[in-house]
């Protein structure tokens, strides 16, 4: 049986006492949410909380530190600070504790840094855990990368960012994303007891490591949040760095130690570690991935509208006809103001591609949005009244940019299309529906059916 070791030196030095007390520090700072801006967020927009109460859940992973978004997710300059800020508070709280310790004995003073050492094994693990927990439910259950949908199908390969190009295909091969999530959930789980700890953490590495340049080639956005949790879990292995130098280096016989619980535990206190651990794999893991199943069952996913489309509608149309003041416009590939194709979701979305300037959006905060990362098509979230033959389309990019339109159905697959845009111009519209056939599209559905 491998040895138990104390995390803890028996004599540690200045330099240890305040590494250890920046870490704590830091572990801390950056798991509970300072920012002012996170408690004033419409957490109903960002996270639907209102329909899906498990969503609060989601809310507490993802509070990410005010570095995270900034800087297009790679505002390494912002935790270098914070990293320095820590480091200076542990210098103070090493000295301040050793003035209040030094009519103390040596053995005293160990005491106090073992409980610290598990204070930062405690906060370390849930921390990881608490974060990655929601990427790997968001892979075993594939809705964090979807597949591409009929608007993406039918953008240009050159109009996306090679971050959005990377997560569609991802999403392209759900067989991958789930067995990412597999290995994910694993280390999660292991992360979360002690003397499974260290395992935990070196599958993290493995699984982080890549992720971090995957961020950094593709530029997808996450690239310090990947970082920052490949920090942490080389933090947990930073105890048994001898050993592993001893193992992988010299070739010596070694053991693996783990960090059992500081002090004597009495019963109490045993069981309520008992009850908030199981409190937290039931929630966090248990609890959050029923509900993804059923969201996925249901085929939905977070990164895209909720809300129901009109189901005979979704499809890809062709612009047949197009008037402004009752002038006809042919099609011509560099007309700003013509529509060239419409796509009905089988969400609430209606795009459209045309050829105007567009202005490309790779802020982190809309990262979950149709419109991140991609030009060419404009995305409207669309309210149809079937009864009066409405369409409300308001721009999800702009939710200033409200249009009313009339349409009717002259014969399946094709509508007409009558009203104003924003500048007052009548419009007058012919969409005809084709039936398109694509390969990645085909390739899914046998893979889904076999």
């Amino acid at each position: 049986m491998a040895d138990v070791v104390d995390f803890a030196p028996t004599n540690p030095g200045l330099f240890q006492k305040v590494l250890l007390r920046a870490g704590i520090v830091y572990s801390a700072i950056t798991v509970i949410p300072f920012v002012p801006s996170f408690y004033q967020q419409d957490f109903d927009a960002g996270f639907s909380v209102k329909g899906y109460p498990y969503r609060w859940l989601d809310v507490i992973s993802q509070n990410n530190p005010w570095f995270f978004a900034s800087d297009g997710g790679k505002n390494y300059a912002g935790w270098f600070i914070t990293l320095l800020v820590c480091l200076v508070g542990g210098v103070i709280w090493a000295l301040v504790e050793k003035q209040i310790y030094k009519d103390q004995n040596a053995l005293t003073q160990n005491d106090a840094d073992s409980r610290l050492y598990n204070w930062f094994f405690v906060l370390v693990r849930y921390q990881i855990a608490l974060r990655m927990s929601w990427f790997a439910i968001a892979k075993v259950f594939p809705v964090q990368m979807p597949f591409p949908t009929l608007s993406q199908l039918n953008t240009n390969l050159g109009d996306f960012t090679p971050g959005k190009l990377y997560w569609l295909t991802t999403g392209v091969s759900p067989f991958f994303e789930v067995f990412a999530g597999i290995f994910e959930l694993i280390a999660t789980v292991l992360i979360l007891f002690r003397r499974t700890a260290t395992l935990g953490a070196l599958m993290m590495i493995a699984i982080l490591l890549p992720i971090w340049f995957v961020n950094i080639g593709y530029d997808a956005g996450v690239e310090l949040a990947s970082l920052h949790l490949l920090f942490l879990s080389l933090a947990l292995l930073v105890k048994d760095a001898d050993i592993f130098y001893n193992i992988l280096i010299r070739h010596r016989q070694a053991a693996i130690s783990y960090i059992p619980f500081a002090g004597n535990a009495g019963k109490w206190k045993r069981i309520a570690r008992t009850a908030l651990k199981t409190a937290f794999i039931f929630l966090f893991i248990l609890y959050r991935g029923y509900h993804y199943e059923q969201l996925y069952a249901a085929g939905k996913t977070f990164k895209l509208p909720l809300d129901n489309g009109i189901k005979s509608y979704t499809g890809f149309y062709d612009v047949s006809e197009f008037r402004v003041n009752n002038k006809s416009l042919p099609y011509s590939p560099g007309d700003t103001i013509r529509w060239q194709n419409v796509v009905f979701e089988k969400f609430n979305t209606i795009s459209i591609k045309v050829a105007k300037p567009f202005k490309l959006n790779t802020q982190n905060k809309i990262r979950t949005t149709e419109y991140y990362g991609n030009v060419g098509r404009l995305f409207y979230g669309y309210e149809a009244d079937t009864l009066k033959h409405v369409f409300t389309l308001k721009n999800r990019a702009d939710t200033t940019d409200k249009t009313v339109f009339n349409y009717t159905i002259p014969s399946p697959g094709k509508f007409i299309i009558k009203g104003l845009n924003p500048q007052k111009d009548s419009l007058y519209i012919v969409l005809t529906k084709v039936e398109k056939q694509y390969p990645l599209a085909i390739k899914r559905n046998t893979n889904v059916h076999d």
